[in-house]
């Protein structure tokens, strides 16, 4: 009787020194509120989600391997819980937002996996709306399908590797992989890298990257620069963004923005100019918020944004589940919303 007791209290103690050296965390954002958008003559008003935040569900956890080595996982999908659906009108839920694995220690870090992209990071990072709601801005991307548009945001078959953390200086570098057979096309072989310092009030950092399409023509090259500087009532940002394709179409932004924190509310605030080489198809786009938090995880928001396009240009305010409408050649969309936000 005394052995199995010590035997049991023995394993008692195994497994809770094994769970103390490694967690898994549920996590997740919930987003939804009333949008209505304008443009080309005609509106619509409807249920939105992801005004301020992405709706997601996610797991992501570490392992303590001991010697100051850990091994880490994050698993994220994306919500529409304004229709119950995942990643796109149709789909079920999957895991297309964060998807890797890596190991972390006195070396840096490494991932492996689907991960952002560097440009991306740095864009979103000084954007007073983030990537979210029909305020934010349109830094990236800016060349849409004219070169696999789609890896300015996020890039999958990655390996990536971080600094360690030394005083405020950071660089992360990011290979994806196009998987293309020998001989053959490179198309979506992907990299980037993103470097700066972040430490008190200020933060600075610049990002590089490149995506190859099946032809040169459809390379397309990623540049920007982000900086804030805060004071704590009121934060300033700028974002100087340009991407090119080998086509030679080039678009630049130019996106100056503010935080105007004010007791338990934030006021945003955007201007963002939009210019395309040896074209006189620009846009503007103005965006004002204010985002009132009722607890560290509730918050109450409302956001309005207008776009002027030149020339023949017809870029439309944008935001998820409410659409149909687009600006007439060289005319005006404008949007607003309100909702809450409720993350877990």
């Amino acid at each position: 009787m005394k052995k199995s007791l010590l035997a049991l209290a023995a394993l008692t103690a195994f497994a809770g020194a094994a769970s103390a050296q490694s967690s898994v965390t549920l996590f997740g954002i919930l987003d939804a509120g009333v949008a209505r958008i304008s443009g080309g003559g005609k509106s619509v008003t409807g249920m939105e989600n992801s005004g301020y935040n992405s709706s997601r569900l996610g797991f992501r956890g570490t392992e303590d391997l001991g010697g100051g080595l850990q091994a880490k996982f994050w698993l994220e999908g994306q919500l529409f819980n304004d229709t119950g659906e995942g990643f796109g009108t149709g789909q079920a839920m999957n895991w297309q937002r964060q998807t890797w694995v890596g190991l972390a220690g006195g070396f840096g870090e490494v991932r492996l996996g689907r991960d952002y992209t560097g440009n991306f990071v740095n864009v979103s990072a000084y954007d007073a709306f983030g990537t979210n709601g029909v305020g934010t801005s349109m830094g990236f991307g800016m060349v849409g399908a004219a070169g696999n548009g789609v890896a300015a945001v996020r890039a999958s078959n990655s390996v990536s590797y971080s600094l360690p953390a030394m005083g405020g200086v950071e660089m992360k570098a990011m290979y994806s992989f196009g998987e293309n057979v020998s001989g053959g096309a490179k198309t979506n072989n992907h990299w980037n890298i993103r470097a700066g310092y972040a430490a008190g009030p200020i933060a600075a950092h610049v990002a590089y990257a490149k995506t190859e399409g099946a032809t040169d023509a459809a390379d397309v090259k990623y540049m920007s620069f982000g900086a804030s500087f805060n004071t704590g009532m009121v934060v300033p940002m700028l974002v100087v963004a340009q991407e090119k394709t080998g086509a030679g179409l080039k678009v630049q932004a130019i996106i100056p923005a503010a935080h105007i924190n004010i007791g338990s509310g934030t006021i945003r605030l955007s201007y963002g100019r939009y210019d395309i080489k040896d074209s006189s198809n620009d846009w503007n786009k103005i965006a004002a918020g204010y985002i009132h938090n009722m607890s560290k995880r509730t918050a109450l928001y409302g956001t309005y944004a207008r776009i002027s396009n030149k020339g023949t240009q017809n870029k439309t305010i944008g935001t998820n589940g409410v659409g149909g409408v687009t600006a007439s050649a060289g005319g005006n969309s404008s949007g607003f919303e309100f909702g809450i936000r409720h993350s877990f």
